[in-house]
């Protein structure tokens, strides 16, 4: 089977606004026979006043006013095209420091719909606040980097703050696949991110949890196509490692746009398939 395993829709306010059946068409006639739409969930009031910069705020995720609005249209177009590819239905679950409860009750009430499911770190502690690791290259040197001491730093406190994801008892709802392990090398050429001993550490420890946990992940090829990146999350070394381990891999473009659709893919097979 040809599967895209994250993707997002028009209800993202930092994606292209492309309606998700043009989407959908789009992988059909790429051949793809499932396809997972993975939309962020809402960043909760309470996060949104510890959140910088300001005018990031509300191009993170959709509103929680919109959540049923967004299930029950993506229910219709799975409906419309269950005759021509298979659609799994569900949210990238945005995992936020200090949020637990909001997030347990969320699962709680949208989980039971939901047959898919990807966990990810996007948001980290930083100067002044907490700060989207991926908004931009300049916000995550001023806010993170610098505020850790380290681009080396800053990678560790990542890497802990995926970990604490997994570890945390979210329920049966929470999902089992790891989002972009990698994320915090989108920039990676303009923050100068190596692969230093204590990071290899860090990510090969993070692979073992995957494995005792029976986790998937996510083999993302977005960050082949960012200005400061040009790999995969997670990269090759990281890839041939997890491979070792047996762990599972599912192709996602994280498409925001209809040319995003199937993008990587071909490296995805290469490497894994």
């Amino acid at each position: 089977m040809k599967v895209d395993g994250h993707t997002h829709t028009q209800y993202c306010p930092h994606g292209t606004g492309d309606e998700v059946e043009i989407m959908i068409e789009r992988a059909i006639a790429l051949g793809f026979s499932e396809y997972h739409i993975t939309e962020h969930t809402p960043v909760p009031d309470s996060f949104k006043n510890a959140l910088k910069p300001e005018e990031a705020i509300n191009t993170l995720a959709m509103s929680e006013k919109n959540v049923d609005e967004y299930l029950k249209e993506m229910f219709l177009v799975r409906e419309k095209y269950k005759d021509r590819i298979q659609i799994k239905i569900g949210f990238e679950y945005d995992y936020l420091p200090n949020e637990e409860v909001w997030f347990k009750n969320f699962l709680k009430e949208y989980g039971k719909y939901c047959d898919t499911g990807i966990l990810s770190v996007h948001y980290l502690e930083g100067h002044n606040g907490y700060h989207c690791i991926d908004y931009s290259a300049e916000d995550t040197l001023v806010g993170l980097v610098k505020h850790y001491g380290s681009t080396e730093a800053f990678q560790i406190a990542y890497y802990d703050l995926v970990k604490q994801s997994i570890l945390d008892d979210f329920g049966r709802f929470k999902p089992n696949r790891i989002g972009h392990m990698t994320l915090c090398n989108k920039f990676m050429q303009f923050l100068k991110c190596e692969d230093t001993a204590k990071i290899i550490k860090k990510q090969t420890d993070l692979l073992n949890l995957v494995k005792e946990k029976n986790y998937i992940l996510d083999y993302n090829t977005a960050g082949l196509f960012k200005p400061f990146c040009g790999e995969t999350y997670p990269p090759n070394h990281v890839v041939q490692l997890a491979k070792s381990l047996k762990i599972e891999f599912m192709y996602g473009s994280d498409s925001h746009g209809v040319e995003d659709i199937g993008r990587g893919y071909d490296v995805f097979f290469e490497n894994i398939k």
